[in-house]
């Protein structure tokens, strides 16, 4: 960490253009630079640990987007959480984190028995692929979580299950908050869960990675293979009757999934079956960020919000149209700011929709808590 610290420090400021915070926020404090530079001092005890130091800490998605022009592969986002984990042990937490731990299990526990109630009939505890929508699809999109268990059926995965456990989410908020120690103890959980399945489809991007890269990294030993919803659907869309005129639609790349999980082709392949992809002109492992990371809706909503009425700028200026995307996270936060000329599907709704797979919605009482 140290050296990628000192690199970002003296650097000339090569990956500006490619961070969404400070493209979004217009402030220079927020470019990776800045906020390595900013982190370093503090390691380097040059400034105290304060609500006013640490702030830069914060303005981050972990988009991994700087990372992609870094001739030395610095990981700011990565680094950057090391340093809010730095901050909340010195009992400077970020202002609207306040005791986010049980805020987390609170809400943890509202979800698991919110997706129990909603969906009793389509949950197990076993199987040979279970399903595991995420948080903000339990909390924001359950109609995507009947559309994709419509679809599942539709393409003869019938068998898969929603995945029935005291936890919603795979704990990636808890590393974002700066708690590693808690996102431990909470995968650990989360592994026992799911160790009835033999595979287990993933509605969130974040939590992909976190269960495919941090949960070996903090020593928790997950023998169910996780892959993302997208990747389940691929080899199975091509059972889908699709129209004879096919419908044009924009795809978004979540960043996790383009630069952390290598999900790029299977949501297109997906699509591509029912409708034509069209591209963003930043795409793929380009992708731009729609400010759903990092828990930046919670830290900063303003510049969240800015950045996904930045990426829907692209469509809307063309007309319009339909924008999908395979993360639930990505999802709401397109959705919840797109203009009335675009559409922002889930990738299951999306493919239920163009395929007339029909499918219920049950309706719960949004809670933006994240």
């Amino acid at each position: 960490m140290a050296r990628q610290l000192d690199y970002c420090t003296f650097c000339p400021k090569m990956c500006r253009h490619a961070c969404p915070v400070s493209t979004a926020s217009g402030r220079e404090t927020y470019i990776p630079q800045v906020k390595m530079d900013r982190l370093n001092q503090l390691r380097l005890s040059h400034s105290t640990w304060t609500t006013e130091t640490t702030d830069p800490l914060w303005a981050c998605t972990g988009c991994r987007h700087c990372t992609m022009y870094c001739d030395h592969g610095n990981e700011p986002g990565l680094v950057l959480f090391s340093g809010r984990a730095a901050a909340v042990s010195r009992g400077v937490p970020h202002p609207a984190l306040t005791n986010y731990s049980e805020r987390f299990r609170a809400r943890e526990q509202r979800l698991a028995a919110q997706l129990q109630s909603l969906f009793p009939d389509n949950l197990a505890t076993e199987g040979e692929v279970g399903f595991w929508p995420g948080c903000d699809a339990i909390d924001k999109g359950t109609a995507d979580i009947a559309a994709s268990l419509a679809l599942l059926d539709r393409v003869g995965l019938s068998a898969v299950r929603l995945v029935d456990a005291p936890q919603a989410c795979a704990g990636y908020p808890l590393l974002a908050a700066g708690h590693p120690d808690l996102f431990r103890w909470h995968a650990g959980r989360v592994a026992q869960s799911l160790r009835g399945f033999r595979k287990v489809a993933m509605g969130c991007s974040a939590c992909l990675y976190a269960m495919r890269a941090q949960y070996p990294a903090e020593g928790v030993n997950l023998r169910t293979e996780v892959v993302s919803l997208a990747e389940l659907l691929a080899p199975a869309a091509q059972n889908l009757a699709c129209s004879l005129q096919r419908r044009s639609v924009y795809y978004h790349d979540p960043c996790y999934h383009a630069r952390y999980n290598g999900v790029i082709d299977q949501p297109r392949k997906a699509l591509s079956q029912l409708a034509q992809v069209r591209e963003f002109a930043w795409n793929k492992g380009d992708t731009e960020c729609c400010g759903g990371g990092g828990l930046l809706p919670k830290t900063m909503p303003l510049v969240a919000d800015q950045m996904a009425k930045r990426r829907l700028a692209e469509v809307q200026a063309t007309g319009g149209g339909m924008v999908v995307t395979s993360c639930s996270t990505c999802s709401f936060m397109l959705k919840r700011n797109a203009p009335p000329n675009v559409e922002v599907a889930n990738l299951a709704t999306a493919m239920a929709q163009l395929s007339e797979t029909a499918f219920t919605a049950p309706i719960t009482p949004p809670d933006d808590e994240m």
